[in-house]
């Protein structure tokens, strides 16, 4: 495998949870949680807290926004507001909608060079392009928003947490709480408004059969082309064969337990989030976010598999997302609860520039909460994140 010990040689946030800047330029966090590298060389990370995305070029602690509006959120649709105006028309979506995000939670590049935001509480995936300030393009749902969303039509998508793009561009979302991965195809190519495929997951249904998941996270492909899903309630990680691909396909477990047990051994995972796939060895990178720690798998790893530890709670208390510089091969972890991202390099001895973390103050926002009970089955008896 690659190499598997990392010294933390920056950060960007100083640990003291906020928005904008400090007295030294160095941009404060709320809540990153997914995070992602740029051709350029850019990291990208979504800070669910402060509803926005931002931009960080290397070598660069304070960043500049390029989606939404640091520590604002978008509107929520009123359709009390307008009741004493005469004529006040129909219903329609804020004025700040492509514009304004609400709890950001992840984001990927595509071929052109713009990004994709998954927006978690708008259920929905934004494509921006252009100079800053341009409206984001909706590109699910498919044909744009509308003021009757409802999360509890069983087809809805209902609070995503992951994106990413396939190699053929079609868009893979983490429908989290409808317990499945759908597969948009490409929003350019002829098959555009064709209807989401379900990839992996029984929909509106969990549990721990290998054809089930329970509030999936993200999402990454192997380099043989196989999909892993981070099985969050489930404590694993699941890999499906696309040419198999589709609703109630059996996944074979490549991390942590496959009958859905949570604990702390290093064959172990408690509440994972993040997946990414290394590219110099195949080797599975995996946010074991109840652990406090950032693991490693070997590329041929099954259930019960022994990971080696990247970085453990003595720099992370709950990591989020997790990606890896090409090339370099520097690793790139939020941690949601102190509010920061470390940069690790594999290998590297020289002192860490980590600056004294600061004691972390929760916030109801990141507490994990219990399931809502309609969508809790009290066999499991887990939580969700959210």
């Amino acid at each position: 495998m690659a190499p598997v010990g990392a010294a933390v040689v920056a950060q960007i946030g100083t640990g003291e949870k906020g928005r904008g800047v400090d007295s030294e330029g160095r941009r404060l966090l709320k809540q990153p949680r997914g995070v992602r590298i740029c051709k350029s060389g850019a990291l990208l990370v979504a800070d669910y807290g402060n509803n926005c995305v931002l931009k960080f070029k290397p070598g660069d602690v304070k960043g500049s926004v390029v989606a939404g509006e640091e520590g604002k959120v978008l509107p929520d649709i009123d359709p009390m507001k307008d009741i004493d105006k005469p004529n006040s028309g129909p219903l329609t979506l804020p004025e700040e909608e492509g514009m304004l995000l609400k709890q950001p939670s992840d984001i990927c590049e595509d071929g052109d060079g713009a990004f994709l935001v998954l927006d978690t509480e708008e259920c929905s995936v934004q494509r921006f392009a252009g100079e800053r300030g341009a409206r984001g393009e909706t590109l699910v749902p498919q044909g744009g928003k509308s003021v009757s969303k409802s999360i509890g039509d069983p087809a809805a998508v209902k609070n995503p947490r992951g994106v990413a793009l396939a190699p053929d561009g079609a868009i893979v979302v983490c429908d989290t709480w409808s317990h499945r991965v759908l597969r948009y195809p490409p929003p350019n190519g002829p098959d555009a408004m064709e209807k989401p495929s379900v990839l992996a997951g029984e929909p509106n249904s969990w549990g721990a059969a290998a054809s089930k998941l329970a509030f999936p996270s993200s999402v990454a492909f192997a380099s043989d082309g196989a999909l892993l899903v981070a099985d969050t309630n489930n404590h694993r990680i699941q890999r499906f064969d696309m040419a198999a691909a589709g609703a109630g396909a059996e996944g074979v477990t490549v991390a942590g337990s496959s009958e859905g047990r949570q604990g702390s051994a290093l064959s172990e995972l408690d509440m994972p989030t993040g997946i990414c796939v290394d590219p110099q060895d195949g080797s599975i990178l995996v946010t074991d976010r109840g652990n406090g720690r950032l693991l490693r798998f070997p590329c041929d790893s099954r259930a019960g598999t022994a990971a080696v530890v990247i970085a453990g709670p003595e720099v992370l208390q709950r990591p989020w997302g997790v990606c890896i510089a090409p090339g370099c091969g520097a690793i790139y972890v939020s941690d949601e609860r102190r509010g920061v991202v470390l940069r690790l390099d594999p290998g590297d001895e020289s002192p860490a520039l980590l600056l004294p973390p600061r004691p972390a103050t929760v916030t109801p926002a990141e507490v994990d909460r219990p399931t809502p009970p309609e969508a809790q089955p009290p066999a499991l008896g887990v939580l969700d994140l959210d």
